[in-house]
């Protein structure tokens, strides 16, 4: 928070980044019993700029080109965010309906997400009047970012289709 003095006045101003704005929240979505044990404040601040870079990859790829608002696309975005690999060197793995990362080694013990975040591109609210074709491309999409301990992130479409689980340290 920043005070900001006028003359007559002392108005406090709160940065928002649109991650604030955009991304639906989701503490510990899979009701692990440590994780409970955080505040969502906590639980977020553990997520440190991935929900960032993961809002700005996803808005970037809806306003450059919304036939591009893929899963692909969103991973390569959010590389050239973060500029240190992320998705560029995928991990294995699966990541269940409830979130949680299973490692292909069995020997790891599978990750509950710290915190889920949605994304709802919204192409289909800019182009109201649709044809047949516009209304499958401009069709509202979900992509879910589930973040976990040790800076493991995996992102997918709203529980369907493949996975891309990458590490944001």
């Amino acid at each position: 928070m920043t005070d900001t003095t006028t003359e007559n006045q002392t108005v406090e101003v709160t940065p928002v980044h649109l991650a604030d704005v955009l991304l639906d929240r989701e503490f510990n979505p899979a009701g692990d019993p440590i994780l409970s044990r955080a505040t969502p404040d906590q639980l977020l601040e553990a997520c440190g700029l991935i929900p960032h870079f993961f809002c700005d990859a996803c808005a970037n790829c809806e306003i450059e080109n919304p036939e591009g608002f893929t899963l692909d696309n969103i991973a390569d975005a959010m590389d050239r965010i973060y500029q240190y690999g992320g998705f560029r060197y995928g991990w294995k793995g699966t990541v269940d309906q409830k979130g949680i990362y299973h490692a292909a080694d069995s020997e790891d013990p599978p990750l509950s997400p710290i915190m889920r975040f949605r994304y709802r591109n919204h192409a289909a609210d800019w182009h109201p009047e649709q044809n047949e074709t516009e209304a499958k491309l401009y069709q509202p999409r979900v992509i879910e970012c589930m973040v976990y301990r040790y800076a493991v992130v995996a992102i997918r479409e709203r529980n369907d289709g493949p996975v891309r689980i990458g590490r944001f340290d």
